[in-house]
């Protein structure tokens, strides 16, 4: 295990170089599978995974600052980073050995693409409600349902399937291939290059020992434990965009002239550049310190990263705001990159669990603790499994 993400990888995510292909990327709507091969080749899609199985074994806490530095340039991309990882995380935890031996390395060297299925059309916020039927047929696993807004899913080589099999919650890995019609979904605003992708298995097999974990176990256990990492990798991203958009105001005000002095000589506007790198830097160590509570398998973590990804957002937004503040309508240009910053800011408050349901989860857990003190019960569990997440956008 090394303390820090692949050098050359470090290197080339801070080369001006890659900002503009991202803005590339974001003009033409796609990343091209060939820039994801060049960055994969580099180590971008196999940190979480050990060095057994090809990967680099990087720790949670370093993994987040690649995370901040891919946002910062591509939300899109960064999108294919975060469920990569949560269906790698998925296999390296609760696959059979067999599977794990014979696919992790497939993931880690970014041979094999995966995505993340797990909302349907009917079940985004509650997946207690899945309508996919991963039934058991002999030796094989017969797969049936839609799933909406996969990121990357329309090249993606593999896609972690939840749903139900005999009524009990399940997950299994299908490949791309017969039984699996993939369309594109609408453009979104802040991952416009994302391909995101309508998936329908019609039937699709894939061989029993494609299940992870067993039935009962895939829903909730595999979910929350996939979608926990997903909110503090989603929670990294924000603090990247995050930190753009702030270096983007804080250049602006040093340099922008008006009266004869700059903008940063104004008490107003150090007023707004405070409040924005306070808020940046208090979900920067936030999200450092859940890192390490979700690498540790704390009991806290499911709650901590929700937190997480509820500050990191919020400074987002606040960051992103400031910044068109400040730069007035050269900021809103659609080649402008504060503009990707700023939808980018919106999209993060939605995918991994929207606002209102991380909130829920938060007062759920202060309840819970405010009655195990008094020795009551309390009067709701918006957290219990089953009623969680998902969101629009996996």
């Amino acid at each position: 295990m090394t303390e820090s993400a692949p050098e050359a990888l470090l290197q080339a995510l801070r080369d001006d170089a890659f900002a503009a292909r991202a803005t590339a990327w974001e003009r033409a709507g796609a990343v091209p599978r060939e820039d994801i091969d060049a960055l994969a080749a580099l180590g971008l899609l196999g940190l979480t995974v050990d060095t057994a199985h090809k990967g680099s074994g990087t720790p949670a806490a370093a993994v987040t600052e690649v995370h901040r530095l891919v946002a910062a340039a591509s939300p899109s991309l960064h999108s294919l980073l975060v469920v990569h990882a949560m269906v790698c995380h998925a296999v390296q935890r609760w696959a059979g050995p067999e599977l794990r031996d014979t696919l992790l390395p497939e993931l880690a060297t970014g041979r094999t693409l995966a995505a993340f299925a797990l909302t349907e059309e009917e079940a985004g916020a509650d997946f207690g409600n899945l309508t996919t039927t991963i039934e058991e047929d002999g030796g094989s696993l017969r797969v049936t349902g839609t799933k909406r807004w996969l990121s990357f899913g329309r090249i993606a080589d593999t896609y972690l399937v939840f749903g139900t099999t005999a009524g009990r919650g399940s997950c299994a890995l299908v490949d791309a291939g017969p039984g699996v019609r993939i369309s594109a979904e609408p453009v979104t605003a802040g991952l416009r290059a994302a391909r995101l992708a309508r998936v329908t298995f019609d039937g699709a097999t894939a061989p029993a020992t494609r299940a992870i974990a067993r039935p009962g176990f895939g829903v909730p256990f595999v979910a929350t434990s996939c979608l926990t990492l997903g909110r503090l990798y989603v929670a990294a991203g924000a603090v990247g965009v995050a930190e753009a958009a702030l270096a983007l105001a804080t250049r602006h005000a040093a340099t922008r002239t008006h009266g004869g002095t700059t903008l940063g000589e104004r008490q107003l506007v150090r007023g707004l550049l405070a409040d924005a790198a306070l808020a940046t830097d208090a979900a920067a160590r936030y999200v450092r310190q859940t890192a390490h509570e979700v690498a540790d398998r704390e009991p806290s973590a499911v709650v901590t990263a929700a937190r997480a990804k509820l500050l990191a957002t919020r400074a987002a937004s606040l960051t992103t705001a400031t910044a068109s503040r400040l730069l007035g309508a050269a900021g809103q240009t659609e080649d402008h990159p504060l503009a990707r910053l700023h939808a980018a800011a919106r999209v993060h408050e939605v995918i991994e669990g929207p606002t209102e349901v991380l909130q829920d989860i938060v007062a759920a857990d202060l309840l819970r603790g405010r009655a195990a003190a008094d020795g009551a019960r309390p009067a709701t569990d918006g957290a219990r499994p089953g009623k969680d997440h998902a969101h629009a956008d996996r």
